[in-house]
């Protein structure tokens, strides 16, 4: 069965070599009005299965949500054959992303946080996502790093306990878009804030056309109000 795109088996890698920090590029998903772009979160999903779904749980999501991101049932039934979940069995269409299967003591005792609503709940969403995937670096000179982390200049305090997760051509996209360390984070950080937020372009959509209406009801309105007084006067 045709997959939207291939699926890397690499999973997180303590040995990649750091990604350098980037500027973030413009998300279609930020602003008042903003939208997901379904392509970029389509590849962010094999991004996420290939680099974070060996520590990193989707709870609230099961596999039949991705047809809100233009896939067909059928694909969607093709790609959850292919998940092995914690309990040994395979995944269906109504599964929910499986949970972690490593435990927190493989990272010092830091256990790997659900992502579900990462994008919702870190101020700045899909651009802070980015700048922690982007942000590996080598530590300022004097700074001692504690037992198994590492230095990424966009996370609180510096020191993070999750390895450089990502890098160039960790995923192979189907669609040819080059797998640089840059792109896979920026379509991740798409991948997740549709993962917070399914329904982010639809009220979008639905926010921006009753804005419409309402200000063409005003003119409306402005119009009667001015050739009722007209015929008064």
């Amino acid at each position: 069965m045709m997959r939207p795109f291939t699926l890397s088996l690499l999973a997180l890698l303590a040995g990649a070599a750091p990604a350098m920090a980037q500027s973030a590029p413009s998300f279609p998903s930020s602003g008042p009005f903003g939208h997901i772009d379904d392509a970029a979160a389509q590849r962010g999903f094999a991004v996420y299965e290939s680099a974070c779904s060996a520590c990193h749980s989707l709870g609230a999501l099961h596999y039949r949500d991705l047809e809100g991101l233009g896939l067909t049932s059928a694909q969607v039934a093709g790609i959850a054959s292919g998940i092995k979940l914690a309990d040994g069995s395979l995944a269906t269409p109504d599964s929910p992303f499986k949970p972690a299967a490593v435990p927190a003591s493989a990272f010092g005792g830091a256990l790997p946080p659900d992502l579900s609503s990462i994008a919702a709940q870190r101020p700045g969403g899909a651009a802070y996502i980015y700048a922690v995937l982007t942000g590996y670096t080598p530590a300022p000179a004097g700074l001692a790093i504690m037992p198994g982390h590492y230095y990424n200049s966009a996370y609180p305090g510096g020191q993070i306990a999750m390895p450089p997760p990502l890098h160039d051509g960790a995923v192979t996209y189907a669609d040819g878009t080059s797998p640089t360390t840059a792109q896979e984070a920026a379509d991740v950080a798409e991948f997740l804030t549709w993962a917070a937020d399914p329904t982010l372009t639809i009220r979008h959509e639905i926010g921006l056309r009753a804005l419409i209406f309402f200000g063409f009801l005003f003119l409306v309105a402005l119009a009667v109000k001015r050739r009722a007084w007209s015929a008064q006067s």
